[in-house]
């Protein structure tokens, strides 16, 4: 059905020996350049499973179906189910209502089976299943509108700037417009001229651009998160030659059209009056403030909310904790005395499953006595940990206590086990004042009375709310260890704790590579989309702004080369530099002052529909729209001001007799 490169071993082999598939990458990490056939691979305390390798593959980048080691005989009764059609097969709406309520014939259940197309997956996945993982990652629709909507901004930036250009440029060749005339041009002639110098500019900055694009688009895509391979195609080719015609009628079509049709007498004459195509570039450089001012007013509040996540009181101390994925280990705990015992640096340290930043594990069906069956459709979140879980991320015990010492392993053996710690959250849920003692019924059939509660904290990242959680004693269930430390001498302690580790850990720990890393690392990983958005937005606007100010450039170049002979006049009346560099200035605040007034209104109204989408979120500061205003003016400011000033430069009376 799926379709791999086989590196070492094939199919054949894996069903006749009874075998496993392991990914190159696994392989590379196991067993570095010797060969993985043969090899066993052991999991789990006692090694319970152990799977004989006897294929390597090749796994794409551009593909959901990714895995470190693949069972064909699929150990388990969970999981994805992949169903081949027969060709030309249509898989109707009726086939798909009944093999959707499959499993209430099989057992009592109100779960149904639901069915999506292969290539609907990575994008188009209920919002229930989005959960991003080292094997398994989805995209995101809205970000892939997003960036291309961006994109076309600036590509509207970058063809106002040069639609801009053309047509001043334009008005220089109104004479020569005349003069072809009057020798003997057609219209139609001078349209194809006009038209033909527009298209070789435009076509060969296409060329260009698709050169560098062939460069830079392997850094852009891993900015972007993937590993796309820059490939063009047809379809490429038909778009680059669509904006290279649309640009060409665009930037050459004022020239071809418009200029073509005047009499050729009136133009030598100089009867032509461009006041309104002046007004019109205005309008466009206008346009092209209002993108920019947006862009940025977006970007520097999108890093204030980064900033708000990364620094945010979420309840949880995650600084200086290094995570270890050791599986089941019942001798943890003699592990922690140790290190305590022996490193001054190492403060505390638990086992969970389910980090208090990202808690991942939920279900419904919790009750308790008095409670309604509306309560019973709520999700609770669920924690497995030991009893050093509050003291290692600083979690505030508010009521009765957390867990204790001494509790069996076994969370069946021991009732004490089965006792659970809960939040604020659900404690108003129960709309209780004091919760101990009260049994509740959770986890598909355990029941355990209420011990403590702690104060709320978010243990997931902060667009979702806090939601009713469960936390419990269940060592069977966890398989990381939480190691909390000073910060002090971090490469010896981590190297001191990795030796013990391998001291004190199982046969079975041993045999397999240490896997870890920090909860730092972990919380940004959470991140990863807004931290992504940001960086190509602050890439996005940096090349808005920088068009937006080469735009500015090439209008007030042209401003002072059509009034040259004005400033000269002034100077000789008596004007200073400065007087005239505010008189250029004052043309363009007015433009930057109408596009900022709509750019506001625009973003704030963008940027709030954007924050409700975090139920834990900062301000819509106004120094932020303040900032980007006296950036961009002081930008423009600045530039037209070393313009002005070395055309002052100039003798006056020279220019006059010039001109």
């Amino acid at each position: 059905m799926f379709f791999y490169e086989y590196i070492e071993g094939n199919k054949e082999n894996v069903l006749n020996n009874n075998g496993v598939i392991m990914s190159e990458e696994t392989a590379e990490k196991f067993f570095g350049k010797e060969s993985a056939i043969g090899k066993t691979v052991s999991f789990g305390s006692g090694n319970f499973l152990r799977c004989n390798v006897q294929a390597v593959v090749r796994i794409p980048q551009n593909t959901h179906m990714k895995f470190g080691i693949l069972d064909p005989k699929g150990r388990g009764d969970y999981g994805v189910h992949y169903i081949l059609l027969k060709e030309n097969t249509r898989f109707s709406e009726e086939t798909q209502r009944r093999m959707t309520n499959f499993l209430s014939t099989t057992r009592e259940t109100e779960n149904k089976l639901s069915f999506q197309p292969l290539k609907d997956i990575h994008l188009h996945s209920p919002k229930e299943l989005v959960i991003n993982t080292e094997w398994q990652t989805f995209g995101d629709l809205k970000q892939i509108y997003l960036f291309s909507f961006i994109a076309l901004l600036i590509l509207t930036i970058a063809i106002i700037n040069y639609v801009n250009t053309s047509t001043a440029r334009a008005m220089s060749r109104m004479r020569e417009v005349g003069i072809r005339k009057v020798t003997g041009s057609t219209r139609r002639q001078l349209i194809l001229r006009f038209l033909s110098d527009a298209f070789i500019i435009s076509a060969v900055s296409i060329v260009l651009a698709l050169i560098a694009s062939k460069f830079l688009f392997p850094e852009f895509s891993m900015m972007m998160g993937n590993q796309v391979v820059f490939f063009l195609d047809f379809n490429s080719i038909l778009i680059a030659l669509t904006v290279c015609l649309f640009i060409t009628i665009l930037s050459g079509g004022y020239a071809a059209f418009y200029l073509s049709s005047f009499d050729p007498v009136i133009v030598l004459r100089g009867g032509v009056n461009p006041v309104s195509k002046e007004n019109f570039r205005k309008f466009l450089i206008g346009f092209q403030f209002f993108l920019s001012l947006g862009m940025l007013i977006s970007t520097l509040f999108i890093y204030k909310q980064i900033h708000y996540m990364f620094t945010a009181d979420t309840g949880v101390d995650r600084k200086n904790i290094i995570i270890l994925d050791t599986g089941l280990w019942y001798q943890v705990e003699d592990f922690f005395q140790v290190i305590k015992r022996e490193n001054t640096n190492i403060i505390d340290a638990t086992i969970a499953w389910g980090a208090p930043y990202n808690a991942e594990y939920g279900y419904s069906g919790v009750s308790w006595e008095g409670s309604s069956d509306a309560v019973k459709e709520i999700e609770f979140a669920q924690v497995f940990c030991d009893y050093h879980y509050a003291n290692t991320f600083g979690l505030q015990v508010i009521a009765g206590e957390f867990i204790q010492p001494g509790w069996g392993w076994w969370q069946y053996s021991d009732e004490n086990s089965r006792n659970i710690v809960i939040n604020q959250t659900f404690q108003k849920t129960m709309g209780v004042d004091n919760p101990v003692g009260i049994t509740v019924n959770y986890a598909w059939g355990l029941s355990g009375k209420i011990i403590g509660v702690v104060k709320d904290f978010n243990f997931k990242p902060l667009k979702e709310p806090i939601t009713p959680l469960i936390i419990s004693f269940n060592p069977e269930a966890c398989n990381k260890v939480y190691i909390k430390t000073t910060g002090n001498n971090k490469k010896e302690t981590l190297d001191y704790i990795l030796k013990k580790y391998r001291e004190m850990g199982t046969p079975a720990t041993n045999n397999r590579p240490i896997m870890y890393h920090t909860v730092e690392d972990d919380f940004n990983a959470m991140y990863n989309t807004e931290i992504r958005t940001t960086k190509i937005l602050t890439v996005f606007s940096i090349i808005s702004l920088c068009l937006s100010v080469m735009g500015i450039f090439g209008m007030v170049s042209f401003m002072i080369e059509k009034r040259t002979k004005e400033i000269a006049i002034r100077r000789i009346n008596g004007a200073e530099t400065k007087d005239i560099i505010i008189l250029f200035i004052l043309n363009f605040a007015k433009i930057i002052g109408v596009a900022y007034a709509i750019a506001v209104p625009a973003s704030f109204i963008i940027l709030f529909r954007w924050i409700q989408t975090y139920a834990f979120r900062t301000t819509l500061s106004w120094w932020i729209f303040i900032f980007v205003l006296l950036i961009v003016s002081l930008i423009t400011a600045v530039l037209i001001a070393v313009q002005v000033f070395f055309t002052t430069r100039k003798n006056p009376a020279e220019v006059v007799k010039k001109e």
